[in-house]
């Protein structure tokens, strides 16, 4: 069991992270690492405080939009099993382009406190508000039943463990065109889970803690990121405004 948090509190004494990434990108790996010691004050070790999760690929979609929707499932699939395995009370999911606010030091450690007293299941620290749903209000969470988009970051509690994975389950041999349980991306799963069971509690955080940083997609590439060379060089810049912090991250 994670310690209550308190003051000064970081997300590692909350929850363990388990770091969704592909073993063709270092680079994001590296950056997540270096956004998890920019909110934490310290480095996190894969292996040690880290849980460093390599998706599958797949050649065909089984169902889903392209590959890469369903390596995205079976990946958080995979981390719920992971979780419930090893008997973890509280995991932090997260996928390799996510991106911390810069304030997080005003906000997380009040959020993780609110967190440890009340009841909840999925707690999404990161959503991207692309259909003008997401919540508004005074800062803590709030329950949420409506539509948003991202995975990037959200804790997972051992009460959701049979669940979830259930869920996760269901939706990588669902029927296509099954708006509930048919195959989708994780972030699909996030919703339909909270809408599919009132019991569910899905809590997302005010404001927003996390967005995704701009990075090369492994699940939907532009049509720059189609072009070798130019893909190369235009992940470069990338690369070089991450290093020189010019880089923004996408909360909405």
């Amino acid at each position: 069991m994670h310690p209550r948090p308190g003051a000064g509190a970081d997300l590692v004494a909350f929850a363990t992270p388990i770091l969704i990434n592909m073993a063709n990108r270092p680079d994001r790996l590296r950056d997540s690492l270096d956004e998890l010691r920019r909110v934490t004050g310290r480095a996190i070790e894969p292996g040690r405080e880290l849980h460093l999760l390599r998706p599958e690929r797949f050649d065909d979609a089984g169902g889903f939009a392209n590959p890469g929707f369903r390596s995205n499932l079976d990946a958080h699939l995979r981390a719920a099993r992971w979780a419930a395995a090893t008997g973890q009370e509280r995991v932090l999911i997260l996928e390799d382009d996510v991106g911390f606010r810069p304030d997080w030091v005003r906000h997380g450690p009040a959020l993780l406190a609110e967190l440890a007293d009340r009841p909840w299941h999925l707690a999404s620290l990161g959503y991207l508000d692309t259909w003008g749903e997401a919540p508004t209000g005074p800062n803590g969470w709030v329950r949420f039943g409506g539509k948003v988009n991202g995975a990037h970051a959200y804790l997972l509690h051992r009460s959701a463990h049979e669940a979830w994975i259930a869920h996760l389950e269901a939706i990588a041999v669902g029927t296509p065109g099954d708006d509930l349980q048919g195959p989708m991306p994780s972030d699909g799963a996030l919703n339909t889970f909270a809408w599919l069971d009132p019991d569910h509690i899905r809590l997302l955080a005010v404001p927003n803690q996390a967005g995704t940083r701009p990075t090369r997609s492994d699940i939907t590439p532009g049509l720059v990121d189609r072009l070798p060379i130019v893909a190369d060089v235009v992940e470069r810049l990338r690369q070089l405004r991450r290093r020189r912090g010019t880089s923004v991250v996408n909360y909405r």
